[in-house]
Formats: C-alpha cells, structure tokens, sequence
C-alpha cells in the first residue's frame, strides 16, 4: 500500500457507541465519532472508560488533501480516577524523524496512526480476498507494516444490530525482516479480526488478544449503537 488513505469526504458527524468485553465479562464503554472539522481536516476522537476507574481519550487529526487523508497529530490522554497516568502528543506532517537503518526522513504519507484504523477499515476499498499493507504509527516515532485482509463476508450479531459484514484480519507483517519469520509469525501470533459492515462500512466488532499468548483471554469491543 503505497498510497494514503481516501477521504470518505463525509460532511456530517458519526458515532459509533460501544462495549468493551474481556473473556465475555463486560469491562467498559465508549464513543468513537467522526466528524470534519472545515474543509480541510478530518478528525477521530475516541472517549472510553473501563473497570470503573480508567478513562481516557484518543483525538487523531487528518489533513484532506486532493481526496487523500494524511495523518497531521494524535493527542492521548488516560485517567486512574482523577489522577493523570500517561499524556502523548505527536505531530506527522513536516517533520523527519530517524527511521530503521539510520535515515532521518518524514513519515510515509500512507501511515496510519494504531487508534486511526477503525478510519482506516472506514475508508478502505473492502472486496473479497482484498489485501492491504499499510503503516501503523504505534509510539514514540515507530511505524510499522500491519498485514490486512478480507477473509470473506458473514453475517455478524452485535449489541447494535445484525449486519452483513467484511471479515478482516489484522496482523503485524514481518515480510520486510524474512518471509519465514512472516510465516511463522501468522501461526503463532493471535490476530486481530474486525467485522465492518458492508452498508456504509462502519466498523462494528473488533476481537482481540489481551495478550501475546494463545491462552491469553480474548477481548471485543462490539457497537451498541451507530448514529
């Protein structure tokens, strides 16, 4: 994936509610809204709480530019009560910051910041056996190739509704280390796997390990409303 992401070019706000589970026990909740902010930036902003004391909040900021995203910033922010516990801010447009192999160089224009995927799988052009290797931003200035593909079409139940969704896989990509590795790697490491609805494309479950291993309790965010 060589090129950034399409804007949806959507002129209103959208908001997706939503339940966090771990090993099918309820643990929290949240909003994910889209929404432009002028002409020319489109925002994601996530509020959640968990475990009746964690909250926390991801605002990612995208530049529209001739019918492309481009990631500008992200701001996050988590709260234990009402104590701070972690503030991160990063900015991705006009900067270099060092790469793998000791370049300096600016961010590649199809990166993706972590919390921007649910834009990401929004915006992506899903069809059957369709593949995508785009750039995640995870911290501090690590970019790394995700590997994402459409496994297939299914009809998926969730808190929201029952909806006829893409079946998509996620996973770090190795391919750039050895494609041995790369293989090994996609028996080993569990996947994540998000269902977006075919109608509109909303992202509406996303399963996930809690942890490396394969005995690690699986956690699911479901939505519990689109509006």
């Amino acid at each position: 994936m060589d090129d950034a992401l399409p804007d949806p070019e959507i002129e209103s706000e959208e908001v997706t509610a939503f339940r966090g589970l771990v090993d099918g026990e309820e643990v929290g909740s949240g909003t994910l809204v889209l929404r432009p902010d002028g002409d020319r930036t489109l925002v994601q902003h996530i509020e959640a709480e968990a475990y009746g004391r964690l909250s926390g909040s991801v605002e990612t900021r995208f530049r529209r530019r001739g019918g492309a995203l481009l990631a500008a910033s992200q701001a996050i922010e988590l709260r234990d009560r009402d104590r701070d516990v972690f503030r991160d801010a990063a900015q991705f447009r006009d900067v270099q910051v060092p790469q793998f192999g000791g370049d300096v160089a600016g961010y590649p224009r199809e990166m993706v910041p972590a919390p921007a995927l649910a834009l990401a799988l929004r915006v992506l052009p899903l069809k059957e056996k369709a593949r995508f290797v785009p750039r995640a931003w995870l911290t501090a200035i690590v970019h790394w190739p995700l590997d994402v593909r459409v496994e297939g079409r299914e009809s998926v139940t969730v808190p929201a509704g029952t909806f006829d969704a893409w079946r998509v896989r996620l996973r770090p990509s190795l391919v750039d280390v050895a494609q041995a590795l790369d293989e090994l790697s996609a028996t080993v490491v569990p996947p994540v796997v998000a269902h977006v609805a075919v109608d509109g494309q909303r992202l509406v479950r996303l399963a996930f390990p809690t942890g490396p291993a394969r005995t690690d309790p699986s956690g699911l965010i479901e939505a519990t409303e689109l509006r």
